[in-house]
């Protein structure tokens, strides 16, 4: 604690341009040196988002009441369905894929209007062994746009016999989204 405002009070004081965007370089080099975001991400790596492709539907199980809850589950065969309602950051329980993929089929809409905010995200965690801790399961997030119509990505390089669970996340601080999953490719429970 101490140690960082040091260096926040040093990058302020060395800087004759802007200490907003000084203060926001700092912020994100100790964040990336405390590993909580990859290196090299950050806008460069927005040109070359992964989006779904157009496609797909999602038909709920008759007994699945998809409006009872902000985030409701169910599972049918190798297939979990996800109704969200009115969110900006949820988590499915966790699942063991039956290889080393999934596929995921997702569609939602927002109220916002603003062009920056017409997508959500999906992103995959792998837990540990010990279920103490998740990872991100790198290059796994695929945005998918809030149009209401369905999007399919196939998200690769899980490791079988592992569990995840799929983060659905938003981006916008006034707005929510609305929609719905469905991941194929799910083996047993263990």
């Amino acid at each position: 604690g101490v140690a960082l405002a040091l260096v926040l009070c040093m990058a302020l004081s060395l800087s004759a341009c802007s200490p907003k965007e000084v203060l926001k370089d700092v912020i994100v080099k100790t964040v990336t040196a405390l590993g909580f975001i990859e290196e090299g991400s950050g806008e460069e790596e927005d040109s070359k988002k992964a989006m779904a492709e157009s496609g797909g539907e999602i038909t709920y199980p008759e007994t699945m009441d998809t409006s009872s809850g902000k985030l409701v589950t169910q599972v049918e065969g190798d297939t979990l369905y996800v109704a969200f309602n009115g969110i900006a950051n949820r988590s499915t329980e966790y699942f063991v894929p039956s290889g080393d993929s999934v596929t995921i089929t997702g569609f939602a809409t927002t109220e916002s209007t603003n062009e920056n905010y017409q997508t959500f995200k999906v992103a995959l965690w792998e837990l540990s062994d010990d279920k103490a801790t998740t990872t991100y399961v790198l290059g796994s997030t695929v945005y998918y746009t809030t149009d209401g119509t369905c999007y399919t990505a196939t998200i690769s390089g899980l490791t079988p016999g592992k569990q995840y669970k799929v983060n659905i996340s938003y981006d916008s601080s006034v707005y929510y989204v609305t929609g719905g999953l469905k991941i194929q490719g799910l083996g047993s429970e263990e």
